[in-house]
């Protein structure tokens, strides 16, 4: 899920990577099948996994929720995240 703020007339930064050669085949197809640049999907993941959305969200959403509340709210949701994903391998064994 890519963040509503994070296009908002910011400037970008060049950055070098190096990936397994069947992550980065794996990101190029996706990106050409959701129709946007390599680089905008490199970007909304790392998003999602470093829980960027959850904060901008919460942040954007609740201006009397703190830096301290808003951190919170994004670790109680990664939590849940994790344990639905044991769950669900849990019952994929």
């Amino acid at each position: 899920m890519a963040s509503y703020l994070y296009n908002a007339g910011m400037a970008k930064e060049k950055l070098t990577i190096y990936l397994d050669p069947d992550v980065a085949r794996s990101m190029r197809v996706s990106a050409a099948r959701r129709g946007i640049k390599d680089s905008d999907l490199v970007e909304e993941a790392l998003r999602d996994k470093l829980l960027i959305g959850i904060l901008e969200r919460a942040w954007a959403h609740n201006d009397e929720l703190s830096e301290d509340e808003a951190m919170a709210l994004a670790l109680r949701a990664q939590r849940e995240v994790r344990e639905e994903r044991r769950r669900q391998t849990r019952r994929a064994s």
